[in-house]
């Protein structure tokens, strides 16, 4: 007591803290936040400048989750010890050779009908790209994939490069010789799908982020990913470009779409039962409102069993709108869509009896299926949906083939597995390998000359 007492009298200085920078932290901190509240009352209110800021947080939401890989509802079971050729039934199958591509690398193998590799391409996207103008801040090479490709008779490859943890994950088109050589590259965010009509012309999609929906659309929530149609000459210049949700706008089908839209915001709930499918591929989800997923442009000679679409025209697979549609790339509209027992499907094709062929994810709550459809008619005369009595499920990926002989190659992609069926459903040919499977498609011998006198389908 006597201490501070002589403190108190003694003409020593005591050093107090600096009012000045007190108030001025204190009144650094009350503005910031007064901001963080009126940025608040802003967004729960939608306030003038709602846009902007929801625009901002949303991007920089984006940006953090960059390279971390989604949720997968759907967990695979570990592998059961099955590796190559588990079925194999030589006088049914339609023998060929298999072009595959999964998530490991930008990479794709030709297998023979044994399961053996008989060629290979391969080029990481930074040997294409050291400095891609198209790609700000790509991911690492480790992170980028083949997604699908396009295998040509002397062995040169169309490859999309796609990095699905990235947003846009298009991330380009290249086109290599046999020898992973690159001939050509179309710096767009090319992704998915691609085709190749008679003439070489390519069709393929791209994406762009875009923060204000055009004329007319008002009501496309903002930002979001927006897929283009684009043709592309043989040689990789870009021939047209047809923005998908002004295709849309512009057709007689705008109604479906708008109505889609809003149901991305009530999503159905299966009767109360929704399941880690329903909620992890719900539709909109860091804006990707409509996921187109594939392309296939109808030939000369399809087009006569065809009554409702043109040669040229392009069948399109909206997964989020549940959606297929046919677009007219002179018209740069949609001159038919339809929606039907399908949902979040994949890789709709023509064929040749006139009907459509379609990867339907998760129109049933007992696994996925392979459905042909009449677009005449609306009838469903085939439905494939199980191997050997076993379902199989994919929530991201799809894909089928109708061979020549009736049979469809079938892709299982998160176990693997690639299956043959015949028209009676019989399993007849099955191979497991690397998983996930982003691609699979069979070429008969005769198709790929650059093979011709080096391999068989059989050895």
């Amino acid at each position: 007591m006597h201490f501070f007492r002589g403190l108190l009298y003694s003409r020593i200085p005591i050093r107090l803290p600096n009012l000045g920078k007190v108030i001025a932290c204190l009144s650094i901190l009350g503005f910031g936040g007064l901001c963080y509240l009126f940025g608040a009352a802003v967004v729960f209110f939608q306030l003038p400048s709602y846009d902007f800021l929801y625009q901002a947080f949303t991007g920089a939401k984006a940006w953090h989750e960059r390279g971390t890989p989604g949720i997968n509802p759907f967990t695979p079971p570990e592998g059961d010890g099955r590796e190559g050729i588990t079925v194999d039934q030589p006088t049914k199958t339609y023998d060929g050779f298999t072009l595959v591509t999964t998530t490991k690398g930008a990479r794709a193998t030709l297998l023979d009908m044994r399961g053996q590799v008989v060629h290979q391409w391969e080029l990481p996207f930074s040997q294409v790209w050291p400095r891609p103008p198209h790609v700000q801040n790509p991911l690492g090479d480790e992170q980028i994939h083949w997604f699908r490709c396009h295998l040509f008779p002397n062995g040169d490859l169309l490859a999309i490069y796609q990095a699905e943890n990235d947003t846009p994950f298009g991330y380009g088109l290249v086109k290599l010789d046999k020898d992973s050589k690159v001939l050509w590259k179309y710096e767009g965010r090319v992704h998915h799908d691609l085709d190749v009509d008679e003439k070489g012309t390519i069709y393929t999609l791209t994406q762009e982020l875009k923060s204000q929906a055009p004329a007319g659309l008002d009501y496309l929530p903002t930002p979001y990913v927006a897929d283009s149609l684009v043709v592309l000459s043989p040689d990789g210049h870009e021939v047209a470009k047809v923005p998908i949700e002004e295709a849309f706008r512009d057709s007689a089908y705008s109604s479906l779409l708008s109505a889609s839209i809003a149901e991305q915001e009530t999503p159905d709930d299966r009767d109360g039962l929704r399941t880690a499918f329903e909620s992890a591929v719900k539709p909109g989800s860091k804006g990707d409102r409509f996921h187109t997923n594939s392309v296939k442009v109808l030939s000369q000679t399809r087009a006569r069993k065809f009554p409702l679409f043109q040669a040229g025209q392009v069948l399109i697979s909206l997964r989020s709108l549940h959606a297929i549609a046919v677009l007219d790339v002179r018209q740069r509209s949609v001159i038919w869509a339809a929606r039907g027992m399908w949902r979040i499907q994949h890789d709709a094709e023509f064929l040749d009896n006139g009907h459509l062929l379609l990867f339907d994810n998760y129109g049933s709550t007992k696994g996925c299926r392979v459905i042909e459809y009449d677009p005449v008619t609306q009838a469903v005369p085939w439905v494939y949906s199980d191997v050997d009595g076993s379902p199989f499920h994919a929530v991201y990926r799809g894909m089928k083939q109708r061979l020549p002989n009736g049979n469809t190659l079938i892709v299982d992609p998160e176990m693997g597995r690639l299956f043959e069926v015949t028209l009676g459903k019989e399993l007849v040919w099955e191979n497991h390998g690397p998983r996930p499977i982003t691609g699979a498609r069979r070429y008969a011998a005769e198709e790929l000359t650059f093979l011709q006198g080096v391999a068989l389908p059989r050895p």
